[in-house]
């Protein structure tokens, strides 16, 4: 995985807290590999902020599904945290949130950044504010802005409906 998309995804996950938009960095870089396979890392952090934006949404069912696809495939590929920027406590975080998405209003997660990612995330979308200050007020961040919380109604979807035709039209025409 490659540090630009990564520190892309950080941004929109822990600063913009627009998990839609860590869903559509994560598989683009996903998908930009000459051999992409639903085992790969990449699809366990989209899955991660899926599972977010169902739980900002209050869809529980959802975000219980993305999670629990998201630990499955870590428990079976047993992913190095480290190479892509968390702390190995992501996995326990994630089972904590999982267990209380049912009976607890979600607030955006903690997420823990390894100190270089934190330093990158930093250097690229610090301000000019010492780090300690950014990270504090990342932390502290909770992003409600209805733009952003429900993206996936308010975007233009045109050209999504009009590839999903021209792929229809070409399977008929195929068959």
């Amino acid at each position: 995985m490659q540090l630009p998309h990564l520190m892309d995804f950080y941004n929109e996950l822990i600063i913009k807290q627009d998990y839609f938009e860590c869903h559509e960095i994560m598989e683009e870089a996903w998908k930009s590999k000459s051999n992409f396979t639903k085992k790969d890392p990449e699809v366990f952090l989209i899955l991660l902020a899926t599972g977010e934006y169902h739980y900002r949404r209050n869809n529980s069912i959802g975000a219980k599904r993305s999670y629990k696809r998201a630990l499955s495939l870590y428990y079976e590929n047993r992913y190095d945290l480290q190479a892509f920027g968390m702390e190995d406590a992501l996995i326990d975080l994630m089972r904590a949130r999982l267990s209380r998405m049912s009976t607890s209003a979600f607030i955006p997660a903690s997420f823990p950044l390894t100190e270089p990612t934190w330093a990158a995330l930093h250097a690229s979308y610090g301000n000019g504010i010492t780090i300690d200050a950014f990270r504090k007020k990342s932390e502290k961040r909770f992003i409600q802005d209805p733009a952003v919380v429900h993206k996936h109604r308010l975007r233009d979807r045109s050209g999504v409906i009009r590839e999903r035709e021209a792929a229809i039209k070409k399977r008929k025409h195929h068959e």
